[in-house]
């Protein structure tokens, strides 16, 4: 049986054939790089933070990241998904005029949006944060909420562009504004939540400011036209809003469990949660993150390239997936039997429950990966309406199961409800990939 075993460097050969290009291999290097020295710093933080914070602290911290994540996405209305469908079939002046239209109508909306949220904070306070927020906190929230959609706007641009080098560095720059302000404030300020919060919006202050001196610099300004942009709002309104139900959906999926945590059990198993989860975001960020990065405008620009061809493009995508998926699933299992041992030394004694619950969330996100490659087809589609109800279907599915495990297997069963969710999700959007195909592909031999 052990002579039937590939080798570890064939499998590797393999993943390598598979990729079509050496730019993408040498982007993804450097988006994963970056992702790596930032989660690093951020991991540098955090047992300061566990050690100043309770599991309860970090569980209401969690609850507003989440509150700002959906915020930002409810808030953008859809325009950066508009932006990521209408980009590459763009000139340059056209990409310009774009950029301009989707900057001012979010301006437009989005600051009466928040002013209105800020009246029906007490709401928020009481319904979403179960009385553990005050006002104070909520304002440096609602600056980063309302600043994220700039910041954002520009790394996404950076990507499309693959500008991989710009966009590290950048990175790099606002995470060690971010973290730096982080330290200070909890280790020598001992400010607690708020100081993280206003750290938080110190990083997206600056990314803004660079982001605005960078669109001055590139001559995006001349293309800048009120009038006509204002007569826009109602199409690109529309052309957004069937976003709004997949974004929704995916954060159901992401960070609702948070909530249900929060209702069932208390502040302690959100804290916990948290921190299991917070390995499947390094997960995201490092992998998730810079392979969208550095393989998504690639495989755009061939499907575009190729659009009388598309089988035999989607044949090469599926190749880079299933050999991706198979080596990460090798690494993230032997990387957590390795690591765990390693984590009992830096994360204090209170949070070494959430251990257990780490590779059940991290398999997750190798479910997302996979809908990642396959989706990517159907995106250059722009069937929006089908990625919409892709994800109701599992978002639903995440809150049934965690409505029926959690409130008898606590985390456990908040965990295998996100497992189980983002499972279907892949089968999901394989199933409709396979359908725009038109036919089955075969396994190549």
């Amino acid at each position: 049986m052990i002579s039937r075993l590939v080798p570890l460097s064939k499998l590797l050969m393999l993943l390598r054939a598979s990729l079509p290009s050496s730019r993408i291999l040498t982007d993804f290097l450097l988006y994963a790089s970056g992702s790596l020295f930032l989660r690093g710093i951020s991991l540098f933080v955090l047992p300061f933070i566990m050690q100043a914070f309770t599991p309860a602290d970090y569980g209401t911290l969690s609850l507003l990241t989440a509150f700002n994540t959906i915020g930002t996405a409810l808030v953008g209305m859809g325009l950066r998904q508009v932006l990521s469908l209408e980009y590459f079939h763009h000139d340059a002046n056209g990409k310009k005029k774009l950029i301009n239209e989707l900057l001012l109508i979010y301006s437009l909306l989005a600051i009466p949006a928040l002013l209105v949220a800020w009246q029906l904070r007490a709401l928020f306070m009481k319904y979403l944060f179960f009385d553990t927020v005050t006002a104070i906190q909520l304002i440096p929230a609602f600056c980063s909420l309302f600043l994220f959609f700039y910041a954002e706007l520009l790394y996404q641009l950076l990507q499309y562009e693959q500008k991989a080098k710009l966009l590290t560095a950048l990175q790099l720059t606002i995470a060690l504004i971010t973290t730096s302000s982080t330290f200070c404030s909890v280790w020598f300020l001992k400010s607690g939540i708020i100081g993280i919060l206003w750290a938080q919006c110190i990083g997206q202050i600056a990314a803004t400011a660079i982001g605005a001196y960078l669109y001055l610099r590139k001559q995006y300004h001349p293309h800048l036209a009120l009038a006509p942009t204002v007569k826009k709002i109602a199409y690109y309104t529309r052309y957004g809003m069937p976003f709004i139900p997949g974004i929704i959906c995916s954060w159901v999926l992401a960070s609702s469990d948070r909530w249900m945590l929060g209702y069932y059990c208390d502040m302690n198993a959100v804290g916990i949660y948290a921190v299991a989860d917070l390995f499947a975001q390094i997960f995201y960020s490092t992998i998730l993150v810079p392979w969208s990065g550095s393989y998504l405008p690639y495989i755009m620009k061939q499907f575009k390239h190729n659009e009388k061809d598309l089988q035999f493009v989607e044949q090469q995508n599926k190749k880079t997936m299933w050999s991706t998926l198979f080596l990460l699933g090798i690494a993230i299992t032997a990387g957590f039997f390795i690591g765990r041992r390693l984590l009992t030394l830096v994360i204090p004694e209170a949070y070494h429950n959430a251990f257990q619950y780490i590779l059940i969330l991290l398999f997750g996100q190798l479910f997302l990966l996979g809908s990642y490659f396959v989706s990517a087809l159907i995106q250059f589609k722009r069937h929006t309406l089908f990625l919409a109800v892709a994800l109701a279907i599992p978002a639903l599915l995440n809150v049934a199961l965690n409505a029926l495990l959690t409130p008898y297997w606590g985390i456990f069963g908040c965990s295998i409800a996100t497992l189980i969710s983002y499972g279907i999700y892949f089968m999901i959007t394989y199933q409709y990939n396979q359908k725009l195909v038109g036919r089955k592909i075969p396994r190549s031999s």
